[in-house]
């Protein structure tokens, strides 16, 4: 047991012991891998774990939980979804006990029945620079092998053609179910009223379907990777909101999940602004 994953068990087993959380979420060994972890009891501390193959964000699990006090394990990408989703009311900041762990980054998971068993970082890990949530009441330093600091480099981004990969899609909703922001309780792309996407898998409905989820995204997305992780046919979507957050980073200097003040640009207007100056024509 590494240094890091007995304090996180010895935190837990406190916030429980003293009536502080009335449950705690973390990560726990299963026979298909690292899987998402409930407990309630102080003696079920022991379950917890903490490795590169804890790479679900758990924060998609608080909205479930809103009307109790929570004690949760986060990586850095964990802790940003929190404060986005603080900001948008559905999460309460004194309900929740954030447990933030230094990340070194996380193996990407193999696909089940694959034949390539090799393990190697996740390409939204390399482009990570927030090893530790913004916001946290418990900070627990790594002790592990930094992925991170290998001397691994991310190939160049090159110009991906989006309509080819968006043919892939099967429509199955997994990114939209792993992600921790789509929680509409009328999914403007799965709805019936109005119905924005068909359910059919022809070319234009794909990309109407993806353009139109990742504008929902823009402005909000942390780059966790569940959505990409959750794609069956490994859909890089990853990147995709990656170059809408870098438009957001140039344009308004805003990055989300990094403060519970700063507002999100989507959602202010100031007086006097101009539109034409945030124009996608550039």
């Amino acid at each position: 047991m590494s240094r890091s994953e007995d304090e996180i068990r010895s935190v837990a087993r406190n916030l429980l012991e003293k009536n502080l959380v009335e449950l705690v979420i973390g990560y726990e060994d299963s026979e298909n891998g690292v899987r998402p972890c409930f407990i309630s009891k102080p003696d079920e501390a022991s379950r917890l774990v903490w490795n590169h193959e804890c790479w679900f964000n758990l924060a998609r699990y608080l909205r479930i939980f809103k009307n109790k006090r929570v004690g949760i394990v986060t990586k850095g990408c964990d802790g940003r979804s929190i404060v986005e989703l603080i900001k948008e009311n559905q999460v309460e900041r004194k309900n929740v006990f954030i447990i933030a762990v230094e990340c070194d980054g996380v193996y990407k998971p193999v696909k089940y029945g694959s034949a390539n068993r090799e393990r190697r970082i996740a390409d939204y890990c390399r482009k990570c620079g927030i090893r530790v949530s913004p916001l946290r009441d418990h900070l627990v330093e790594s002790d592990g092998q930094n992925l991170l600091n290998k001397g691994l480099k991310v190939n160049e981004e090159h110009a991906l053609d989006w309509l080819s990969l968006f043919r892939k899609c099967l429509k199955c909703m997994a990114c939209v179910r792993a992600c921790p922001f789509c929680y509409c309780t009328e999914c403007s792309v799965e709805g019936f009223k109005p119905m924005l996407v068909h359910r059919l898998r022809n070319s234009q409905e794909l990309f109407t379907f993806h353009l139109t989820r990742a504008l929902h995204m823009a402005g909000r997305c942390v780059e966790c990777g569940a959505c990409e992780t959750a794609c069956p046919v490994e859909i890089p979507l990853t990147k995709l909101y990656h170059e809408l957050n870098e438009w957001f980073r140039e344009n308004y200097n805003y990055a989300p999940g990094m403060s519970l003040e700063e507002e999100p640009p989507t959602l202010v207007f100031k007086e006097g602004e101009k539109v034409e100056e945030y124009a996608f024509h550039k």
